[in-house]
């Protein structure tokens, strides 16, 4: 018992509020507080493995695409969102040296 509340109070629950909790609803805090940390280490990794992606191919000289392409946390609204922000910018560079070249 002394461990399964020591366990809630990791999760977050005070030991004013484990004494009023039972012994089940401690134990789907604490399960869920494991399934939330499985979750964000599991991005971590993700997180890790694309970074050792990257790394590998900058020291093959290959560029690396736009983080939000080589990362998989954003959603399609975004991409679309950052890659029309990209192209603008790539469009507005290569207008500017048009220019250049012209005068």
């Amino acid at each position: 018992m002394e461990e399964l509340i020591e366990a809630g109070c990791e999760a977050g629950l005070s030991p004013a509020e484990a004494e009023d909790w039972t012994w089940g609803e401690i134990l789907l805090l604490v399960q869920s507080r494991e399934r939330a940390l499985r979750r964000q280490y599991q991005a971590l990794s993700v997180i890790a493995w694309h970074h050792a992606l990257i790394t590998a191919g900058a020291v093959c000289g290959r560029q690396p695409e736009a983080v939000y392409r080589e990362f998989p946390f954003w959603e399609q609204e975004e991409q679309n969102r950052l890659a029309a922000q990209d192209y603008r910018a790539m469009m507005e560079r290569l207008a500017g040296r048009g220019g250049e070249q012209r005068g």
